[in-house]
């Protein structure tokens, strides 16, 4: 089963946090999806760009709107995500409770309801 491990944390910089706190939390993330790679159960892993980069479309009214940022309003934002393919929920959250962000923010345990494989999509099961 596909369980998309989310990474929800305050976004800090290599100024706020100093280059030795950074480089220390980019060797932990390495680490640990080094772990779930040669445990087998790494499908991907991808940290994002500041949410300052991000940008939103919502629909309001039938209209479309396209907003520069995040929609939440909030400290914390997405930072990264890992999917793994794990027998079960135990096991997912056995490997979420090693991810080095549970340390500093929240860690959300979520799965996939269906997924794309060769253009089509399948049942998580």
């Amino acid at each position: 089963m596909r369980y998309t491990i989310l990474l929800h944390y305050t976004e800090e910089t290599d100024e706020t946090l100093g280059e030795e706190v950074m480089a220390e939390g980019q060797r932990a993330f390495s680490a640990y999806a080094q772990a779930l790679h040669q445990a087998g159960v790494l499908l991907s892993g991808e940290v994002l760009q500041p949410s300052t980069s991000t940008t939103t479309l919502t629909t309001v009214d039938g209209e479309l709107r396209i907003q520069d940022g995040p929609y939440a309003d909030t400290k914390d934002q997405l930072g990264g995500t890992f999917v793994i393919d794990v027998p079960d929920l135990d096991v997912a959250l056995e490997w979420a409770r090693q991810a080095p962000a549970v340390a500093w923010g929240a860690v959300e345990v979520r799965p996939g309801a269906t997924y794309v494989r060769d253009g089509g999509w399948e049942p998580n099961a």
